[in-house]
């Protein structure tokens, strides 16, 4: 069992990774429970070899690297309940797709796409956002989640890894028959499937021939199958397209629509009058493409979309919103995904409020969401707090860490030169014994309240006392007795210069 090989197929973002502790067996048909967060520390060899051994927590890595990078993507099939993965390897066999197919955690499917070398995560996210809208599964989670990290604060969303347990895994590949197959085979199947920049630039996802090929992919992808539900959403659908198309007589074609397409549904077409109400109702208003609906979703392609001559073009589509990430400070701040862009949400009101999510996401990525009602806003909201995933604060970031870096650099810069007790008086930090002596009021109102610190004056109080290590006490001075401060000394940074060596060939 090579570890060495395992990490050097699967490497991604090293500053960080997935963690999963699965706590209960998941019936049949129900997902896998367990609890899972992102954790800021470096992924360690023996992090790999533990997942290899089957050692709690199992490794979930982040594909997308600092540079903007992956060597992997893969579309997370979110289904549970007898997943058929041999229709589905059938399936990318007939569409020539260089796609290796595994086993879930739950019994779903992660199929993967592997490169030889790192290439643009923009590139590998958008051709799997493509395979996922023809294979059915544009819903699905497609890794990478985003196509830039924006900051070293941001993490990122991770998957979790096959081959928990090696062998004796049930997150395994299959081969093209179908056949699970071992960690060693695997990686035979690996050398196969991985592609060069130059292959997978081109890789074609090929589309169905249709009459719909001028108009949204996901009607074009539904009217290949036989549609089993949603024929209110459909025909909303095909009624936006039809206005586009023939403005002057839309309204003829939409029996002829729901007669040729609904015939084989379970309840056959629609009621004629029903139809009739739809088409009144649509008559003479713009409403727009609904996208990311059931079961429109599922065979999304916008970028394709935005091309097509009657898809949605530059019609402003409210945009996917998936991933919610909440880092957990005392006042937690959050990351989101917009259409597979990261987001950055200050507060838990950016998600209450419409008016302050519409204007982040402006500032932040250039696109103004389109206004939605306030039930449609809160049914987005509430899914993507539904399924909220926790990371670990950045180092140094939460209010007691901010406050102990404030009273470190008070302590140091008031303490220079010859400072005297009375100095205390005006601010200055006096120091006897292995103590820095400060009074607090100084502190507070001259210092923290310059660096917008938030809590009030008692409870900063009682936080240097709990947990900086500070103690009250009085002092004489002259004829005062001031309440004071006390620290243990700060050690005052030195400075170092470095020489550069230049190299020899260096003019210079």
């Amino acid at each position: 069992m090579s570890v060495e090989k395992f990490k050097h197929i699967f490497t991604g973002l090293e500053r960080a990774h997935g963690v999963t502790y699965v706590d209960k067996k998941g019936a049949d048909g129900q997902k896998i429970k367990g609890k899972s967060f992102v954790t800021r520390e470096y992924v360690t060899d023996d992090m790999w070899s533990r997942h290899l051994r089957g050692t709690e927590p199992s490794l979930g890595i982040i594909p997308i690297t600092d540079d903007n990078t992956c060597r992997w993507g893969c579309i997370d099939i979110d289904s549970y309940a007898g997943f058929d993965h041999k229709k589905l390897i059938d399936k990318i066999k007939n569409l020539n797709l260089p796609l290796l197919v595994f086993r879930s955690k739950s019994g779903g499917a992660h199929v993967f796409l592997f490169t030889a070398v790192f290439v643009e995560a923009k590139l590998i996210r958008d051709k799997l956002l493509s395979i996922s809208a023809v294979l059915g599964y544009g819903g699905s989670e497609v890794f990478p989640k985003q196509v830039e990290l924006k900051s070293q604060d941001d993490t990122g969303n991770f998957l979790n890894l096959p081959y928990f347990n090696g062998d004796d895994t049930t997150r395994y590949c299959f081969n093209d028959k179908g056949e699970a197959v071992n960690l060693e085979s695997f990686y035979l199947l690996y050398e196969l499937y991985k592609l060069t920049p130059d292959q997978l630039e081109k890789v074609v996802v090929k589309r169905p021939e249709s009459e719909f090929s001028d108009g949204p992919p996901c009607l074009e992808s539904l009217t290949q199958t036989d549609i089993k539900d949603g024929r209110d959403r459909i025909i909303y659908q095909y009624i936006q397209y039809a206005k586009r198309k023939w403005p002057e007589n839309w309204q003829s074609k939409i029996n002829a629509f729901n007669y040729k397409y609904f015939e084989r549904h379970p309840e056959g077409p629609l009621d004629d009058k029903i139809v009739q109400g739809k088409i009144k109702f649509n008559d003479g208003k713009d409403l727009g493409f609904k996208c990311n609906e059931d079961p429109m979703c599922n065979h999304c392609d916008k970028n394709l979309c935005r091309t097509r001559k009657f898809g949605i073009g530059g019609e402003a589509v409210f945009p996917s919103l998936t991933d919610l990430q909440k880092v957990l400070l005392d006042e937690p701040y959050y990351w989101v995904n917009v259409d597979g862009e990261r987001v950055k949400l200050d507060n838990i009101d950016y998600l209450m409020e419409q008016r302050l999510f519409r204007r982040t996401v402006a500032k932040q990525i250039n696109k103004k969401p389109p206004r939605i009602t306030v039930k449609e806003f809160e049914k987005y909201t509430d899914m993507l707090l539904q399924g909220v995933e926790e990371v670990d604060a950045p180092v140094g970031s939460s209010r007691i860490d901010q406050l102990s870096n404030h009273l470190e650099d008070y302590c140091l810069q008031r303490s220079i030169g010859s400072v005297s007790k009375k100095d205390i008086l005006n601010g200055a930090v006096y120091t006897e014994n292995g103590k820095h002596v400060f009074t607090f009021h100084r502190f507070f109102h001259g210092h923290l309240t310059k660096k917008k610190w938030k809590e009030d004056y008692q409870v900063t109080q009682q936080m240097l006392k709990e947990h900086c290590g500070c103690e009250e006490g009085r002092m004489v001075i002259g004829k005062k007795k001031p309440s004071i401060m006390k620290v243990d000394v700060f050690e005052k940074p030195e400075d170092q210069f470095t020489q550069k060596k230049l190299k020899e060939e260096d003019p210079y």
